[in-house]
Order: C-alpha cells, then structure tokens, then sequence
C-alpha cells in the first residue's frame, strides 16, 4: 500500500508512542514541516482548496485599512501586523487602500506580514511588488519587533489551528485519540489531557450529553505574545464561528471540523493527509476571554456584513464609481442574508 508523506509521518508516530491525540493528527497534517498542508500549499482561491473573502474582491481590505487610517494620528508611524497573510491579497488591498486616500500616512506604513507557509512567499513578493519598500515578512508572532502601538488583523488564522476533540457521555469527558490497525485509522476517547481540562474549566464550557465538540488550547497563548510585544493595539479578527453557548449548541453536537479539498467539503478528515485543508468553527468567546486576561479587551462584536455598514462601506466605495465585476460578485456576498457576511464574525479589541 502506497501512503502518501504526511500519512507517513503520522503513522511512525503512532509506532513509536501508541495512540495519538486527534490534536496532533491536525497538527501533522497542517503544519509538518516538510509535509504539511500549510507548508506546502501554493494554489489557494478558485485553483486551490479554498478561498477567503480576500479572493473574492478588494472591499474587506479596503474597509479594514480605514479602520486603521482612523487608529493611527497624523504623526504617528503606522505599524500593521498581518496574521496568516496568506499571498499578500488583503495586504495589497489595505495598501492600495492608503496610496489612494492617504498617501501621507502610507508614507509611515510598515507593514509586518506573519505568515508560516514560506511556499507563498514568492506570491507575496508578487501580490506586493509595487509597495516592495512597506513589508516585512516573518514566519511567526515570536519574530514580531516589540513596538509601542500596532493595529493587528487576520482572516481566517485561528479556524486553522490544531484542536482537540471531545466527547461528554453519561456526564464525563473523554478525548479522541486516533490509532491505527488491520490499514484503518482507529478512533478511541480517553482521559482529557491537562490542557483540555484547564480549557473547560477556565472557559467555563458546558455541552449537552453525547456532544463532540473542539477545544483550542493555543489561543492564550497567542495574546499573551501580542500584549507582550505591543504597548497599545487595536485588532480587528475576521473568521467563521460563534459565541460559546452557540458554538456547543445541541444543533451541533458532532462538532465542527471539516476538510477541504479542491473545493469540496469532507466530514472525513481521516483522508488526503497533508493534502486537506482542515478547519474547525472559532469559539470567539475564548478570544474574548483571553484577550481581557492580558489586557486586549473586546470593544465590538458584529458579524462581517454589520461591520463593513458600521466601517465606511459606502465612504469606500465612492458614490458615482463604477464597481469591478469582481468587487460586485464580492458585495454581493459579503452583504445577502445568509451568505459570508452572516456567517462570519468581527471582533475588535483594544489595548
């Protein structure tokens, strides 16, 4: 039987330690140095496996950098940090935004790009060719330079990260661990790691019996980073997902998790190892209860389509100007019922 790398991997880590936590089945499968998804991936929006709204046209960027021309004084230097910057789609857009508007203040623009995936960088490098003297890119938070103000911004960052999965049964939770047998993954709850308990009992999370459901435990420890490096922040977090007591609602009680491969949607995850990408729903909660635990506190808590009205749609889209036919096919999805503006969330905090 031919196994592709990513599968490889994980399959010599089960040899060597026994069952291993779905968590680091995700983790292998995204990030793998070598043959991880977001490692490797170079094709995103209509020839990869996904698209983000930054695909779809130039309005979130623009609307999202007059958030950022509000932040900043006259004389203020304007440092942006990007989470997840993929290929430097929104960047582009943000900066175009300022080169037309306020090219006094694009004159004080840094532009830090966080982006893991170094397969793209050369995409960035294109996307952004006409402003090649505004950014940085660094492969982590931790490279950021402590700085005395910043505005931070992602789309769609922490939908991708490694998650536990849980169960609850007859009032007790139970984690999933995967093995593997007779050329089958295997799947087996045990006893919640510490980290999924502290979780639980710190986000104070309750679910209905026979409920599934995803746990990240790595969010503290992005906003403990960001407070540490940044004096004061604004920063405006676009994703897919919902509040805690809807997030764990009953109507989903298999969870969240999903994978993407060229465009379709799998509730199988256990298939196309390092060659999916795999997502989970943000429990928006948790950002809002970290944040406040270092300092970042939650200012505004609206979904995309409400955001862009409260943010200057329209001042950005100027009156008498014809729209491009993909801004149009754009606007049309970021602001009809039931469509991405609904769908997903922005949350702003403050320090």
């Amino acid at each position: 039987m031919i196994f592709n790398s990513a599968k490889k991997e994980i399959l010599k880590e089960i040899k060597e330690k026994g069952d291993i936590p779905f968590k680091r089945f995700m983790e292998i499968c995204l990030y793998h140095p070598k043959y991880g998804y977001y490692r490797n991936v170079k094709k995103l929006g209509r020839e990869g496996d996904f698209f983000t709204s930054a695909h779809l046209g130039t309005i979130l960027g623009k609307v999202i950098a007059k958030v950022a021309e509000n932040y900043f004084e006259d004389d203020e230097t304007v440092q942006v940090v990007e989470l997840g910057a993929g290929e430097g789609l929104l960047a582009k857009d943000f900066l175009d935004f300022f080169v037309g508007e306020n090219i006094d203040k694009y004159s004080k623009i840094t532009y830090h790009i966080v982006e893991g995936n170094q397969s793209v960088y050369k995409e960035i490098e294109k996307n952004l060719k006409e402003h090649s003297s505004k950014f940085i890119i660094y492969s982590s938070i931790e490279e950021l330079p402590e700085l005395p103000k910043a505005f931070i911004f992602s789309n769609e960052f922490f939908d991708a990260f490694p998650v536990h999965i849980v169960s609850k049964k007859k009032g007790i939770l139970s984690e999933l661990y995967i093995g593997y047998k007779d050329g089958m993954y295997v799947k087996r709850f045990k006893l919640p790691s510490k980290e999924v308990l502290k979780e639980v009992e710190e986000l104070k999370i309750e679910v209905c019996e026979d409920c599934e459901f995803e746990v990240n435990s790595d969010i503290e420890a992005i906003y403990k980073l960001l407070s540490s490096k940044f004096n004061k922040i604004k920063m405006v977090t676009v994703d897919y997902g919902y509040g805690q007591e809807e997030l764990y609602h009953p109507d989903r009680k298999n969870g969240t998790i999903m994978g993407y491969y060229k465009h379709k949607a799998y509730e199988n995850v256990f298939q196309f190892e390092g060659e999916m990408d795999i997502t989970s729903h943000v429990n928006f909660d948790a950002l809002i209860h970290y944040g406040r635990k270092y300092g970042i506190e939650s200012v505004y808590f609206k979904n995309q389509r409400t955001f862009l009205l409260d943010n200057g749609l329209f001042e950005v889209l100027k009156e008498g100007e014809e729209l491009s036919l993909k801004d149009s096919f754009q606007l049309k999805t970021l602001l009809l019922p039931n469509s991405m503006g609904d769908i997903f969330k922005v949350l702003i905090q403050e320090k």
